[in-house]
């Protein structure tokens, strides 16, 4: 379901107002918000966080981002605004939004490490006080051995440890629910071109038959050696990517999903690519014309001369990275020399 401009701007103004009283009429109530950012900025600095974005861009319409800038004109350098994602933004929003916004978002990401001394000292803390029982060293130095320090998967394994007792077993862990929907998390917001190249990773294949590995790197996945950060996520890997090359990929008409493998991967798409891989799954093993093409996935464009070729060439090339295992050499996205594009399942 989208979010109204208006229920958009209401959260806002909330946000930094608790007490506001918003104006009815849209217009209104942006300036109601942008007049309260400038008010707070004249004495601090103020910065938003929209914390996992990533699930919920979709849903948000060019309005918000340009409320946003609106008051970064208006407050300059004390305002900003922070969106926490798993993956880089540019990779989920709309050409158009990225091309109109381009300064939020070019050169402005930061990747986060796995591990952090300090927040996993504060995470321990915090589940020790919850469960009033303390960990000793060696439980510890096992737990962050085994997840790499990833926040999560640390917390789980503590909780696990001091709930019931649980041994710090790898195998013994690889087979607990809570566990392995932690790793599926990671799992299921990689490309398949990403789950490929982790896959041939844990089977000790050598890095430069494997192909381009940046992504892996930015995420802190493996490190410049390309060795697994997180040791239980690279044998969880080592088990799911077997089937990696037999998934099938399938809209479902009732949760509005794109599937592979029977796992979800929408949120890995913008919504062009959405519309127009859910379109070629419709017509699957048929050709589909560029001018269909068109219509589907820029369905307010009136002249289909507005969109070139290579408008269409990178969408699919953006797509293929997203759903192939080996993008360069297509299994699911033909293109029909000429003619358009065929979808193969």
């Amino acid at each position: 379901t989208s979010f109204g401009e208006e229920e958009v701007s209401k959260f806002l103004l909330y946000s930094i107002d608790k007490k506001a009283q918003p104006q009815q009429d849209i217009l209104r109530l942006n300036k109601q918000f942008k007049e309260a950012v400038v008010e707070i900025c004249k004495n601090y600095n103020l910065t938003l966080l929209f914390d996992h974005f990533d699930q919920i861009q979709s849903n948000l319409d060019r309005s918000f981002y340009q409320l946003l800038r609106d008051c970064k004109n208006l407050a300059k350098y004390k305002f900003s605004a922070v969106f926490a994602t798993r993956r880089n933004l540019q990779e989920l929003l709309d050409e158009q939004i990225v091309r109109d916004f381009w300064d939020f978002f070019v050169e402005n990401q930061v990747y986060l490490k796995i591990y952090d001394d300090k927040a996993t000292d504060f995470l321990f803390n915090q589940i020790e006080d919850v469960f009033d029982k303390n960990l000793n060293p060696d439980q510890k130095k096992a737990i962050i051995k085994l997840t790499g320090g990833h926040a999560k998967l640390t917390k789980i394994i503590a909780e696990l440890s001091l709930r019931d007792d649980i041994s710090i077993n790898q195998d013994l862990l690889l087979k607990n629910q809570e566990v392995r929907a932690a790793l599926f998390e990671i799992w299921l917001f990689l490309t398949s071109e990403e789950q490929n190249e982790l896959y041939l990773l844990s089977q000790k294949m050598p890095h430069e038959q494997i192909g381009k590995t940046e992504s892996l790197i930015d995420f802190n996945l493996i490190d410049k050696n390309h060795k697994f950060t997180i040791p239980v996520f690279e044998n969880f890997v080592k088990e799911v990517g077997q089937n990696i090359e037999s998934q099938k990929i399938s809209y479902n008409q009732a949760t509005r999903e794109i599937t592979k493998g029977g796992n979800d991967i929408s949120e890995l798409l913008s919504p062009q690519e959405f519309r127009m891989l859910k379109f070629l799954i419709e017509n699957t093993d048929r050709i589909v014309e560029r001018d269909e093409l068109i219509s589907t996935v820029w369905p307010q464009t009136q002249i289909n001369d507005a969109i070139s070729n290579e408008a269409i060439d990178q969408m699919v090339f953006r797509l293929r990275k997203k759903i192939e295992n080996e993008p360069g050499r297509p299994k699911y996205l033909q293109t029909v020399k000429g003619r358009g594009f065929k979808f193969t399942s």
